[in-house]
C-alpha cells in the first residue's frame, strides 16, 4: 500500500518521538545508576594501527610496579601477544586513528595485570590524544602533540608525553602480498575485555570480530627505527619484541568507568 505524504509526515513524528523517548528513558537510567553508559568508537584502518611491544627488563619488573603503586587486588601479569609464542611482561604502544564520539589520533602506552578473576589485563600507563578527552585518572585530557600516518608503506608515528618526552617510530613496509602477517594470541585480544588505569578504574569493552580475526601485519625489525624518549624507556629492552600494523577497522563499544 502506498503511502500518502501526510501518512509518511504522521509516521516520521511518530518515530521521532518514540525513539526520542527511548533516548531520554536511557539517559535517565545512567543518572541513576540503573543501567551503564555504553560509547560506540571506530578505530580506523587508514592509517593502520600499530602496536610496538616491548619486553620489561627482568631486573627493572619491580621499580616499574613500585612507580605504578597499583591498587589492590592487581599485579603485573606476563602476555602471550602473538599465537604461539611464550608469555613476556611487555609494554605496549598502540597509536591508532579513532572515530565516533570523539575524532584524532590517539596513542596508550600500557603494560598487563592480573586481577581477581583472570588475566592478563591492559593497564592503561599513560594516554594521549591530539584532542581533548576524558579518562578516569585526568577526567579531562588536553591535547597533545601526536602524530601518526601510513603513506606508500611508509609509517610514521611520534607521540610526545605530558613529561616532554617523545617517543619516534619509523618503518617501511613492503608490498602488501610481500608482507609477513601473524596472529593476535587469543589472549592477547581477551585483554581488552576489561581495560584497567592505574587508580584501578576499568573500562569494559565489546568489539567486533574484526579485533580478533584480522591478520597482522608484522614490521620488518630491520625497516623499524625507533628513537624512545619516553617516561618508560628505562624499564624495557632497547629493540621491540615485536611491532605489528592491524590493517582492518574495528568497532567498539566501552562502557566506561565499569567498577565505579
Amino acid at each position: 500500500m502506498k503511502l500518502e505524504r501526510s501518512d509518511r509526515l504522521l509516521r516520521r513524528v511518530i518515530k521521532r518521538f518514540i525513539y526520542s523517548q527511548l533516548a531520554v528513558r536511557d539517559a535517565l537510567m545512567i543518572l541513576f545508576g540503573r543501567t551503564a553508559p555504553l560509547v560506540m568508537f571506530n578505530v580506523e584502518a587508514d592509517p593502520p594501527s600499530v602496536y610496538v611491544n616491548f619486553s620489561i627488563r627482568p631486573d627493572r619488573l619491580q621499580a616499574l610496579a613500585e612507580r605504578l603503586d597499583l591498587p589492590d587486588g592487581l599485579e603485573l601479569a606476563p602476555v602471550r601477544c602473538i599465537d604461539g609464542e611464550e608469555p613476556f611482561h611487555a609494554i605496549t604502544l598502540n597509536a591508532y586513528c579513532v572515530s565516533g564520539l570523539v575524532n584524532g589520533v590517539r596513542a596508550e602506552w600500557s603494560t598487563y595485570v592480573r586481577d581477581a578473576e583472570a588475566g592478563p589485563r591492559y593497564l592503561v600507563m599513560e594516554a594521549q590524544s591530539n584532542v581533548g578527552s576524558m579518562d578516569p585518572v585526568n577526567i579531562v585530557t588536553r591535547a597533545g602533540e601526536m602524530e601518526h600516518g601510513f603513506d606508500q608503506g611508509r609509517l610514521t608515528t611520534r607521540v610526545t608525553s605530558s613529561s616532554g618526552g617523545a617517543f619516534v617510530l619509523g618503518a617501511h613496509l613492503p608490498a602488501t602480498d610481500e608482507r609477513e602477517t601473524l596472529r593476535a594470541a587469543p589472549e592477547w585480544i581477551a585483554a581488552n575485555d576489561l581495560i584497567y588505569w592505574r587508580n584501578g578504574i576499568c573500562d569494559r569493552t565489546f568489539y567486533d570480530a574484526a579485533l580478533a580475526n584480522s591478520p597482522l601485519w608484522r614490521i620488518p625489525p630491520h625497516s623499524l627505527t625507533v628513537q624512545d624518549g619516553s617516561a618508560w624507556a628505562e624499564y624495557v629492552e632497547p629493540e621491540p619484541r615485536h611491532a605489528v600494523l592491524l590493517s582492518a577497522r574495528t568497532q567498539l563499544a566501552i562502557s566506561p568507568w565499569w567498577n565505579v
